[in-house]
C-alpha cells in the first residue's frame, strides 16, 4: 500500500469511528466507502484549486445577476474600480458548482467583491472564450457614491446604447439628475432594462 492510500484509509477509519464488536464486515465497508468519498472529494477540490491558481483577480461591485435561459449559466454584471462595466459567467446552473455560485452572487448584489475569473473555451465554439467566475470574496456592501454621470454611462452601456430605454429606466427609478447615487440604486435601475433585468429562472 502506498503512503497516500494508507493515509486515506486511516482518515476514513477515524471518520467512521471504532469498529463495534462483531460488526467487522459492516465497518470495513463503511471505511471503504468513506475512503472513496474522500478520494473523489480531494480530486474535486484539486480541480477547484487549479482553477483558482489560474484565475485573474480584480475588485468590482456586483450590480446584476441574470440567468441565461439556454445555457443556464449565471451572467454577472460588475462595475470595476475604473467605473467600467464587465460581464462574467458562472458554470452551468444545472451543476452544483454553477447553481451554488448563482445563489451566492444573488446574495451579494451591491457588494464590493474580489472576483476570481478564468478564460475558458466555449463548448459551442472552441475558438471563443468565456470569462468564467470561479470564486467571489465578499468585502461588504459598496457604500462609495457613484457620480450621476458615471452611473448614466453605465446604464447606457448596459442598454447597448439604447438612450430611450436608459432614460426611461432612470426616470422610473426616480434617480436624481445631479450629484451621486449609491451602488444599490445603480443596481436597481439596471434591473429595469429589458436585457439586464430579464427574468431569472
Amino acid at each position: 500500500m502506498n503512503p497516500r492510500d494508507l493515509e486515506l484509509t486511516l482518515a476514513a477509519a477515524r471518520a467512521v469511528g471504532p469498529c463495534p464488536p462483531g460488526e467487522e464486515a459492516t465497518w470495513t465497508e463503511q471505511v471503504r466507502a468513506r475512503a472513496i468519498t474522500l478520494y473523489t472529494l480531494a480530486d474535486t477540490v484539486g480541480q477547484d484549486l487549479a482553477r483558482l491558481d489560474a484565475a485573474k483577480q480584480f475588485t468590482a461591485t456586483l450590480l446584476v445577476v441574470h440567468v441565461e435561459a439556454v445555457s443556464t449559466r449565471g451572467r454577472l454584471l460588475l462595475r470595476n474600480t475604473s467605473g467600467d462595466l464587465e460581464h462574467v459567467r458562472t458554470d452551468r446552473g444545472d451543476t452544483v458548482a454553477g447553481r451554488t455560485m448563482i445563489e451566492r452572487a444573488r446574495a451579494l448584489v451591491g457588494h464590493r467583491l474580489r472576483v476570481y475569473r478564468i478564460n475558458e473555451q466555449m463548448a459551442s465554439n472552441a475558438k471563443n472564450q468565456a470569462r468564467t467566475v470561479v470564486h467571489l470574496t465578499d468585502h461588504g456592501p459598496d457604500t462609495d457614491p457613484v457620480p450621476v454621470n458615471s452611473a448614466k454611462d453605465n446604464l447606457l452601456a448596459a442598454a447597448d446604447g439604447d438612450k430611450d430605454a436608459a432614460r426611461q429606466a432612470w426616470i422610473e427609478a426616480g434617480l436624481p439628475e445631479a450629484g451621486s447615487v449609491s451602488a444599490s440604486q445603480l443596481a436597481a435601475v439596471l434591473t429595469r432594462l429589458p436585457v439586464a433585468g430579464a427574468p431569472q429562472p
